[in-house]
């Protein structure tokens, strides 16, 4: 368990769950900086997902039914190509060559010890009953690909991908930061190889649990802030010590809403306190 002393104020963190009700998709685009022979390919808006650029991240809870059961799932990644034909809603700025097959590899996983990241593929229709790959935390040159374009490498073959239904999971709670490049697995280029070299490595951070993101003293007040995903209530409890029977409700309960969020706790702090958020429902 790790604490972090903030003046008087002590943090838990790892307490309590984060979850996605709405199951909301976020689009990660994959193009080219040209249509050309060896043009390289790119995440059109990889940079707000950097995990070392930004503090995104994609929020996961512990299934503990039903989807995923016994897996962290949060809101659904979906990985696009950019369309070259109006039929697909192009052309887009930034498409990918025609004949071109765009998929995404898993290259490294960062994460807690024993933890996994696993892709689990699905039609958007069914559930979802096996996973697909497992990349274990710890990997640092993974080749498990996800294929994005929907086209089986025809020639003059648009690009474009939108495919509803998969599903990214972790194993453990903690904090993961993912690997994923671009790569073009089609046979349309010279020598029947690809046409695209691959994109940089795009980390991506998943956050499997709830984590209190800081705490502050302001005035004798503490102020924890946290995110949360909507469906979840939300409640900040201190204790003069750990372990404790003794937890007691510091402000009333917060519904999450999947921005940063705060609770302040106006009580006079006198020696050490311990703080946790503790969920108060849970998703299947």
């Amino acid at each position: 368990m790790r604490l972090f002393r903030f003046q008087f104020a002590v943090a838990l963190l790892g307490l309590g769950g984060l979850v996605h009700s709405s199951r909301a998709d976020t689009h990660i685009f994959v193009g080219a900086l040209g249509t050309n022979q060896n043009d390289k390919l790119i995440f059109s808006n990889g940079g707000s997902f950097d995990a070392y650029q930004t503090t995104y991240w994609f929020p996961q809870v512990l299934r503990t039914n039903g989807l995923n059961k016994g897996h962290y799932r949060g809101d659904v990644l979906s990985f696009t190509g950019l369309a070259g034909t109006p039929p697909n809603g192009g052309p887009v700025a930034s498409h990918a060559a025609f004949g071109s097959r765009l998929a995404v590899q898993v290259v490294s996983v960062e994460g807690p010890p024993g933890g996994s990241f696993a892709f689990w593929e699905g039609d958007g229709e069914s559930d979802l009953g096996n996973i697909t790959f497992s990349v274990p935390v710890g990997t640092a040159n993974g080749s498990n690909v996800v294929v994005v374009s929907e086209n089986n490498s025809e020639p003059g073959a648009d690009p474009y991908g939108h495919i509803h239904g998969r599903e990214y999971t972790t194993s453990v709670g903690g904090t993961y930061v993912v690997g994923f490049r671009a790569i073009d697995v089609g046979t349309n280029g010279a020598g029947g190889g690809p046409i695209h070299s691959p994109s940089d490595i795009l980390p991506v951070r998943f956050q499997a649990g709830l984590k209190i993101q800081s705490i502050q003293i302001v005035t004798n007040r503490a102020i924890v802030s946290f995110r949360s995903p909507p469906g979840i209530s939300n409640l900040l409890e201190a204790a003069g010590s750990v372990p404790s029977m003794n937890w007691q409700a510091t402000a009333p309960p917060v519904r999450g809403n999947n921005a940063l969020q705060s609770f302040t706790d106006t009580n006079a702090i006198s020696g050490d306190r311990y703080y946790r958020i503790r969920q108060l429902n849970n998703l299947p």
